[in-house]
């Protein structure tokens, strides 16, 4: 066993396949293959399910992979080459449209300039058809409201905490929230999302009825309507993101502000762990600048 064959490990295990490992390392897929099988020989251990296409760490896998980073760090102190090319790699996110419209375009700007050599691979999704993406390996980590539940193996970490507001056309008939919500058609966002549930639990407190015939899946539709007069609705107020428009006024939900918490969840056995770290500095440093930048105060 020699330190690039853990490289080459490593590789693999960020890169999340044989074949991107390959194209990274400028390496043949059966290259990589055959000191893999090696690297296995020499430590007693099967690091990889080859039953699986592509192959995926076993137990042992994601236990050798701290390991043998661990060695790598104290080769990097002796090589600068060797440190830049550690942060190489590939993380797959998945993220609700609400986020992807305010807050991660800047957050994975500010990822990009810091550590440069990690690709990012962006999906959407409602949090629940994420959750299950991330169970099934089909993505390292998910940006999504906060679960109401937490499965086995799985870390939550909330990066910024978003209030729920009333949007309204500035011709909207009301003098204040419950009278606007009362009095115009309502634009419901779909019960599927999951902040859907949290803006109905908070109406039902409140005790406000409301008329709708539109529902919408994502923020910028339900924006977009409201904008054009359709009607009016309740939304997280986004950190980030582009402004709602001169003709969409925003109202507190009340006295005491409801908050949707966006967050971001990886299953701990993951080995990409510390660029969901990378990721998670980027997420909250955006969302502390987007805060101090907006000028809506309860």
């Amino acid at each position: 066993m020699d330190v690039k064959s853990l490289y080459t490990f490593t590789a693999v295990v960020d890169h999340g396949s044989f074949a991107e490992a390959a194209n990274a390392l400028g390496m043949s897929i059966s290259s990589i293959s055959v000191q893999m099988r090696a690297l296995e020989q020499d430590v007693g251990l099967l690091l990889f399910d080859r039953s699986r296409r592509p192959p995926v760490l076993t137990s042992e896998g994601y236990e050798f992979a701290e390991q043998a980073r661990d060695v790598i760090k104290s080769w990097e102190q002796l090589s600068e080459n060797l440190k830049r090319r550690g942060n190489a790699g590939v993380l797959k996110v998945g993220a609700v449209h609400t986020a992807v419209a305010g807050v991660v375009p800047p957050a994975l700007l500010r990822l990009r300039q810091t550590v440069p050599e990690l690709s990012i691979r962006l999906s959407t999704g409602l949090t629940h058809e994420l959750e299950v993406a991330l169970r099934a390996g089909r993505i390292d980590a998910a940006i999504i409201t906060e679960p109401e539940a937490m499965a086995p193996n799985m870390t939550f970490r909330a990066f910024c905490a978003e209030p729920l507001v009333v949007i309204a056309h500035e011709e909207a008939t009301g003098g204040d929230f419950r009278e606007i919500l009362e009095n115009n058609p309502y634009v419901r966002f779909s019960r599927m999302a999951r902040v859907a549930n949290l803006i109905e639990a908070r109406l039902q407190e409140l005790g406000i009825e409301v008329t709708s015939h539109m529902q919408v899946d994502s923020l910028e539709g339900v924006i977009s309507l409201v904008g054009s007069g359709l009607g009016v609705s309740i939304v997280p107020y986004r950190r980030g993101g582009e402004p709602l428009g001169e003709q969409v006024k925003v109202y507190p939900l009340g006295t005491t502000p409801t908050y949707r918490r966006l967050g971001l969840l990886m299953d701990t056995n993951n080995a990409r762990q510390r660029f969901a770290d990378q990721l998670f500095s980027a997420l909250s440093a955006e969302a502390e600048e987007a805060e101090k930048r907006q000028s809506f105060r309860f």
